[in-house]
């Protein structure tokens, strides 16, 4: 009996591969937060945030590669996008109940 090829596995959480799945104009970025929660997990205490940080930017490539994601967040950023604020909804959801 021959044993079948393990099937590759990369981890989502694997700097190397966010930073090689990243748009261009998000590596700095990337860098600077990975770098920042990586000094930060020196210390035990800090292993935490370096784990949210990659959990955050594991899905950034993802988030970024979408038509109109960039669009998108300009609007969101200057306040032009036709949506509302969250604890808007809430209140109008609340009130329509």
């Amino acid at each position: 009996m021959a044993a079948e090829p393990v099937e590759h596995y990369e981890d989502p959480l694997d700097p190397q591969r966010i930073l090689r799945e990243l748009p261009g104009r998000e590596r700095a970025n990337f860098l600077a937060a990975y770098r920042e929660a990586l000094d930060g997990a020196q210390d035990p205490a800090g292993w935490g945030n370096l784990r949210r940080v990659l959990r955050l930017w594991s899905g950034m490539p993802i988030a970024a590669n979408r038509p109109g994601f960039y669009e998108a967040q300009e609007a969101t950023l200057t306040g032009t996008g036709d949506g509302i604020l969250l604890g808007d909804f809430i209140q109008m959801r609340r009130t329509q109940a």
